[in-house]
């Protein structure tokens, strides 16, 4: 079926027509995009032929398609029903087909679920069956009788690991693999006999009932859905890319000039990267260089269309370098107990658990795991190559050099295309920036040498010309950064708040900064204001937003108490180094910030006196920068900042940021969900892991009813090389204290608190492997559990990123219904990125809510347990859920409050008990206005809102006509987190919102 027709069902949730519907385009429409003529409907799709009339069973037909949409959850919409009873019998059922194959792919549902244990989940207790399976393992020979229960004739070895099983002592209906060592069996293996499936069970109610729409036009819902997918502000995550591919190449594969005015520039790279590929040796490729140079703004941009082009991350994050250890270095090896490292490798603890025992797999001795390689650079065309040094030198050798400096391992493998010191007369300024960047000396006489003199005297702040024995000459850079770094360190703040107004992006980033170092001094507060308000018009609305949430409540920060004591041996070994070196020196000032760093972050793992920190603890969480979701964490050892500063620039981002929306459409009224505080605004979407729900990461959600929670696991093998995956969850108690855990070392839990469905060690395509893990609420309660952090675990280290197929998610079981069962499904998520370890959620069993954190942990080695890795573990996950629950990032009542003062004539905050809080007339209408609405008096609410046009900020779509009474005009617009509005709603997500208020 055509690719587009499935991008737009699952992102519009709209169904091409089935073929032979009356008057209906057709699945493959929207890859034609020609002029109108005798064949093509007005929005460019096919429109097959007229149909003499509606099959006589189509009825009947249709009424058996919507049965099996019922059970995933899908109702199809009247128009889309028509449609259906009118499809051709030949046609119809390819068309149904890909339509619940596309559906069921949503949550997982398209792959074969089965686990090991086929009981589960009555699963086995693991004490019995470890025994059994290490007497089978070290003592059955082929030809001898069973181990374990004497009976002759064992049978042949099973392929692929040669295990010898006895059918009496494991019988083969119970397991969907070898029962010694969890590898799945070749196919044809006498072990395993065909046989019929057992009931699966009666479907559920479904959690959530979506309507299926009919897409009456497909070429305008593939330009609709490329042209949200490219205007948000925000990096795209793989998945948004892979689709933004998918629609561009059928709508506008060798042209730019539909791009949005603003694009996030991680995009603008991929698209101007698809375009010089689909225009390749045609006269159309001069058209769009010509483009992309009107596009450009830095030199970086340059680097990630050209990196972008050779096949490499538009981010510019290289994939880390693996040395002969085979560990990973040049990446984050995260902190604070995030480093996980295999358990063989630590102190006192044995390399084996007997509860963990695997036998060897066919890949014993095997070379380790596979590696994603890096980027081969592409030949560059002639004119592409010029207008590259064109921008360069068009950006100044100053700027440009600087940009390089950046960058530094793309740009010199750039320059091998490049070939910059070719053309030195007609490209100078770009020619010393690689000289810089390559610290290249050359003589004073030749080209190159009077190109960077000439540049010297033209960027006298910024370059300097060096000077060598030889007679050589160089050029050395002074950044930015550094004229920032120096005014600090005279203590003159306005001069660094007058720098940084020349990159109001840097100014917004470093306003924490910038105020600790002001102090109580009321000029270099006010400088600092005032550089704020002059830059505001000039940055991006998500760092705006960011930089004003992130000082919300600075002026009653805490301190840790405790001194800054660097732990273990490496942090007195610091301690000690500092104490030798001057106290001025710059080796002592690296080394104290190391210590710093160390001070108080964690103890060796194999201590295990340490504890996790208590809840409350002031600490820090950074999000460095990476192809994956990871994080930092510090103790909190800043000062508190003058309130005063704090609501004057908060005052400053409520205002631009209001003021930006005032230029979009106005409504009649807006209602927002008061609730949307506990949903951040999404700001980091290419690293999130494509999930179903799409939940922002740090979102606090209720779950849903029910006293149990299935958590299921699926993946295949990399060509050539097996791979392991394990979904294992932790459980702490109130203190983040470890109570137990539940994986493939424990399949259960006091009783049936948690049950594993067993250990799969590999997973061929195309079956591949599944894993399920149930969790029971309330026993897990009555055993002392109250914080659940479930985890998945790469356990003989290969990469996610290298997986063609892994993904994992939750749904709530229906009592004695089926194992798997789509209608159910809560939530779905790609495993993906340079990742081995990875923590979804953190689960409050009391409280019944969860925190999405969507973090990935960094592991090094093989052998990874949740047991070995309790202490980091606790610590990661106490993080995570005390982080997010003090709400330290823009959440989607602050980007809904900004529309609705900019937009809206009256403003309603809704609440889930059926209460509304208005804001009084009189009042002006700003954002901060909107919040203190939290606290105001209850009254009856929005008049009925018939006929009038209105902005609404919801969670759950379904909540809409509860918040919202009465029919809104067209042209109402819903924001919501999960589900899509019904007409006449027009649905809006968040980043759409927030991409709107971009600078003019």
């Amino acid at each position: 079926m055509d690719p587009v027709a499935t991008v737009l069902l699952r992102r519009l949730g709209r169904a091409f027509p089935p073929p032979g519907a009356a008057g209906m385009p057709g699945p493959g429409a929207a890859r034609v995009v020609a002029p109108p003529g005798p064949d093509t409907a007005p929005g460019g799709a096919d429109l097959p032929g007229a149909v003499a009339g509606a099959a006589p069973d189509g009825a009947a037909w249709a009424a058996t398609v919507e049965a099996d949409l019922a059970a995933r959850g899908w109702v199809p919409h009247r128009d889309l029903r028509a449609a259906m009873s009118r499809a051709l019998p030949g046609e119809r059922d390819r068309w149904a087909g890909w339509l619940l194959a596309t559906l069921d792919a949503l949550v997982g549902a398209d792959r074969d679920l089965t686990p090991l244990y086929r009981s589960f989940p009555d699963t086995p207790d693991i004490a019995t069956m470890f025994v059994k399976r290490l007497l089978t393992h070290l003592f059955a020979t082929e030809g001898a009788p069973c181990v374990l229960c004497g009976r002759d004739g064992v049978g042949a070895p099973l392929d692929p690991c040669g295990h010898l099983v006895c059918r009496d002592c494991f019988p083969p209906a119970e397991f969907s693999g070898c029962p010694i060592c969890g590898l799945r069996l070749a196919a044809g293996s006498g072990y395993l006999p065909l046989s019929p499936e057992p009931d699966p069970g009666v479907p559920g109610p479904a959690l959530r009932v979506q309507v299926l729409r009919l897409d009456a036009d497909p070429a305008a819902s593939a330009i609709e859905a490329r042209d949200r997918i490219a205007a948000r502000p925000h990096a795209l995550s793989a998945a948004e890319r892979d689709d933004l591919r998918t629609l561009v190449a059928a709508t506008a594969p060798d042209d730019l000039s539909w791009l949005p005015a603003a694009p996030a520039r991680e995009t603008l790279a991929v698209l101007i990267a698809w375009a010089l590929h689909a225009t390749a040796g045609s006269p159309a490729q001069s058209t769009v260089i010509e483009q992309a140079r009107r596009r450009w703004g830095t030199a970086t941009d340059v680097a990630r269309t050209l990196w972008a082009y050779s096949g490499g991350d538009p981010g510019l994050i290289l994939p880390p370098v693996a040395d002969r250890r085979g560990r990973t270095l040049g990446g984050p090896a995260g902190r604070a107990g995030l480093g996980f490292a295999a358990p063989a490798d630590r102190a006192g603890r044995a390399a084996v658990e007997p509860s963990g025992w695997r036998p060897a797999g066919p890949d014993a001795g095997r070379p380790g795991p596979p590696v994603m390689p890096v980027a081969r650079v592409r030949a560059l065309p002639r004119p592409l190559r010029r207008a590259v040094l064109a921008h360069l030198d068009g950006c100044g050798a100053a700027s440009a050099a600087e940009d390089l400096r950046r960058h530094p391992t793309v740009w010199k493998r750039l320059g091998e295309r490049l070939h910059p010191f070719e053309q030195v007369a007609a490209h100078p300024e770009a020619a010393v920036a690689f000289a810089v960047l390559r610290g290249t000396r050359t003589g004073p006489d030749s080209a190159l040498g009077r190109a960077i003199v000439a540049a010297a005297r033209r960027h006298p702040r910024r370059l300097t010309v060096t000077e060598h024995p030889d007679g050589r000459i160089g050029a050395r850079i002074r950044t930015h950064a550094a004229e920032v770094e120096a005014a600090l360190a005279r203590n003159d703040v306005p001069g660094a708040a007058r720098l940084l107004t020349e990159r109001p992006g840097l100014l917004w980033r470093r306003l924490d900064h910038l105020l600790r170092s002001a102090g109580r001094d009321a000029a270099a507060l006010a400088a600092v204001t005032a550089a704020a308000r002059a830059t505001a018009h000039a940055a991006a609305p998500g760092l705006i937003a960011t930089a004003s949430a992130e000082l919300a409540g600075r002026d009653r920060t805490v301190r840790v108490s405790a001194p800054a004591v660097p732990v273990g041996a490496v942090g007195q070994a610091i301690s000690a180094a500092v104490a030798a070196e001057p106290p001025r020196s710059l080796a002592a000032r690296l080394l104290r910030e190391a210590a710093s760093r160390l001070a108080g972050t964690t103890a060796p793992a194999a201590d295990p006196s340490w504890t996790a920190p208590a809840p409350g603890t002031p600490r820090r969480l950074f999000f460095p920068a990476g192809d994956v979701g990871r994080t930092w964490t510090a103790a909190e050892r800043r000062a508190p900042l003058p309130g005063g500063a704090i609501t004057a620039i908060r005052g400053v981002a409520d205002a631009e940021l209001a003021g930006r929306a005032a230029r979009l459409g106005r409504f009649d009224l807006a209602v927002i969900d008061a609730t949307l505080i506990d949903v951040p605004t999404p700001l980091r979407a290419r690293v999130s892991s494509g999930a179903l729900a799409g939940w922002p990461r740090g979102s606090r959600r209720d779950l849903p009813a029910g006293d149990r929670m299935r958590f299921y696991l699926h993946w295949t093998d990399v060509a050539g090389h097996r791979v392991d995956l394990d979904l294992s969850c932790v459980f702490f108690d109130e203190h983040w204290r470890k109570v137990g855990h539940c994986d493939y070392t424990r399949l259960r839990f006091a009783g049936d608190a948690a049950v594993h469905s067993g250990d799969f060690t590999s997973a061929p395509p195309p079956a591949g492997a599944t894993e399920y893990l149930d969790l029971n609420l309330p026993a897990l309660r009555g055993a002392g559990a109250r914080y659940l952090a479930p985890v998945v675990f790469s356990y003989n280290d290969v990469s996610f990123e290298l997986l063609t197929e892994a993904f994992a998610g939750f749904a709530v079981p229906w009592p004695k219904g089926r194992l798997f069962d789509a209608s159910r499904v809560v939530q779905r998520f790609d495993l993906r990125g340079n990742a081995r370890a990875l923590l979804p959620m953190v689960i409050d069993a009391a409280d019944r809510r969860l925190v999405w954190t969507d973090v990935s942990l960094s592991a090094r080695g093989a052998g990874h347990d949740v047991d070995g890795h309790a202490v980091q573990l606790a610590r990661a996950a106490a993080d995570q859920w005390e982080y997010f629950a003090a709400r330290p990032r823009p959440t989607l009542l602050d980007l809904a409050a900004w529309h609705a003062a900019g937009r809206a004539e009256r403003i309603v905050l809704a609440f889930p008990d059926g209460g509304y809080a208005t804001l009084p007339d009189g009042v002006a209408p700003t954002a901060a206005a909107i919040r203190a609405l939290a606290d105001a008096p209850r009254d009856h609410g929005p008049r009925d809102a018939t006929g009038r046009t209105v902005l609404a900020a919801v969670v759950d779509a379904d909540t809409l006509g509860g918040y919202v009474p009465g029919h809104p005009a067209e042209g109402s617009l819903a924001l919501t987190v999960t589900g899509r509005p019904d007409e006449p709603w027009q649905a809006a997500d968040a980043a759409e919102l927030l991409g709107a208020l971009g600078p003019r």
